[in-house]
């Protein structure tokens, strides 16, 4: 019987910054959707200098705003640094509508490397984070729903309370919880 040969498994470092920063609502999407969840566990706390956050992307399964950062000397955002796997990167890839035609992003976001400094000590890490393509960058309020998974997921990962009181700054609306694919969608008409 021959020896199983299996491929090594590349890890990238992903820094997640909104609700990729809470495992329970990725798992939860990638249920709705039919995907493994990844593996979010053991995060670093890590900041993101000379960029901000901001919400100025609409998500019809949020039903509001969705987090985006944007280039901004002088500021900065917390978040996670994850080490993922490339399978890993692909899920999360679909769950933030990640899509490319040839060479060129065309979906929500794309993928851009950043580096980033984790808390306490260490050198500054290459990354990968997600970026909004869409060049305007408006207020769209995030549901409350969606900004208390942020929150959960900023403070279950150790992110200071400053930043959890930064996030809790934000302008919300009530709005309402997730809603799977397939979800109100029309009878087909046959």
């Amino acid at each position: 019987m021959a020896a199983r040969h299996r491929e090594p498994r590349t890890l990238m470092w992903y820094f997640a910054y909104g609700s990729n920063l809470n495992a329970r609502a990725v798992a939860e999407w990638c249920r709705h959707h039919g995907y493994r969840p990844p593996q979010l566990k053991g995060g670093r706390p890590a900041v993101l200098d000379n960029y901000r956050l901001c919400f100025p992307i609409y998500s019809e399964y949020w039903g509001g705003g969705i987090a985006d950062i944007v280039y901004d000397p002088g500021k900065y955002v917390a978040g996670v640094l994850f080490d993922l796997s490339e399978a890993d990167l692909k899920v999360l890839d679909a769950k933030v509508g990640r899509k490319l035609e040839g060479d060129r992003e065309v979906g929500v976001y794309k993928l851009i490397e950043v580096k980033v400094a984790p808390l306490g000590k260490g050198e500054p890490i290459r990354a990968v984070t997600y970026q909004g393509v869409n060049i305007e960058k408006y207020h769209i309020p995030p549901t409350q729903h969606y900004m208390d998974l942020v929150i959960q997921g900023a403070y279950a990962h150790g992110l200071s309370m400053m930043w959890i009181a930064y996030l809790q700054s934000f302008s919300v609306q009530q709005g309402r919880k997730p809603r799977p694919p397939g979800y109100g969608d029309s009878p087909s008409k046959m």
